[in-house]
């Protein structure tokens, strides 16, 4: 049985709020009319002896700290170590082929499942991860509900190895290894509102080949150089919505839930029909 794969990248997004005010005083003068003259007064002009109230000078609004080229990448690292479960939706375009895809995930114990429309591979498929034990339902191969179990430390077998990667992408701690060590820059570029929720947006820069040979991919010929992904971070440094576009593919991803109760189990032993 064959099962065909496209990688699926997956990645990870602050405020800025700038006011300015001004005000000035008019003159005013009369137009044509005749003034009247002043009429003169013997006694002293009034004086007021009680100095009128000051009014105190607002305190200076301080910008919040954007994240750096040296900050960026520790800062991530060390919110998203926190985060023990989340659920993504993923929309991606290949070729004008239409990839959608939503997944639950917990990091320990380390768990997945991910629903995915792919007909680059056959349709709708699934994918459970429970340790190192990954379980594939492909109805159109597999049969409706059936799975086949891959032994991801099996790397002596194509097949497996080609999924094996996902043992270190189901890892978020581990999944920005390929930005760490291909990290071009970072811009800030502004605060968005996104689901009700306030995000920091920045655009992140990699060295598109870098960042594929720390992931353990090869490099397809034809990639630019480097690739840009916005991605939009709230307050807890935690990424909520990445995006990015490169030679035909366009991908829009959105996390929530971090740290909410997941359930996630292996198929029973009768809905296995093959292992390897």
């Amino acid at each position: 049985m064959k099962f065909r794969n496209r990688a699926v990248a997956a990645a990870i997004a602050l405020p800025m709020i700038l006011g300015i005010a001004a005000c000035g005083d008019k003159d005013t003068a009369g137009g044509g009319a005749t003034q009247p003259t002043p009429t003169q007064s013997t006694s002293a002009p009034e004086t007021s002896t009680t100095p009128e109230p000051s009014t105190p000078a607002p305190p200076p609004v301080e910008e919040p700290a954007r994240l750096t080229n040296a900050s960026f990448i520790p800062t991530l690292k060390s919110a998203t170590g926190k985060a023990k479960s989340f659920k993504s939706t993923m929309v991606m375009t290949v070729g004008g082929q239409k990839i959608t895809a939503t997944s639950s995930q917990s990091t320990n114990p380390l768990a997945m499942k991910m629903d995915m429309v792919n007909p680059m591979a056959g349709g709708a498929m699934q994918m459970i991860l429970v340790k190192s034990n990954l379980y594939i339902s492909i109805p159109k191969q597999t049969g409706a509900g059936k799975f086949i179990q891959l032994n991801l430390k099996n790397s002596s077998d194509p097949t497996v190895k080609s999924f094996g990667s996902m043992l270190e992408s189901a890892d978020p701690t581990k999944s920005y290894q390929g930005w760490e060590k291909a990290l071009s820059s970072v811009k800030f570029v502004k605060s968005e509102t996104v689901g009700g929720q306030k995000l920091d947006r920045y655009d992140v820069t990699v060295d598109t080949a870098k960042s594929l040979k720390a992931a353990g991919q090869p490099v397809p010929k034809g990639v630019p150089k480097s690739l840009v992904y916005s991605v939009w971070m709230g307050s807890d440094k935690l990424i909520y919505q990445m995006k990015f576009a490169m030679a035909g593919v366009d991908m829009q991803m959105t996390m929530s839930d971090y740290n909410k109760p997941v359930a996630i189990a292996a198929p029973p032993a009768s809905k296995i029909v093959g292992k390897r």
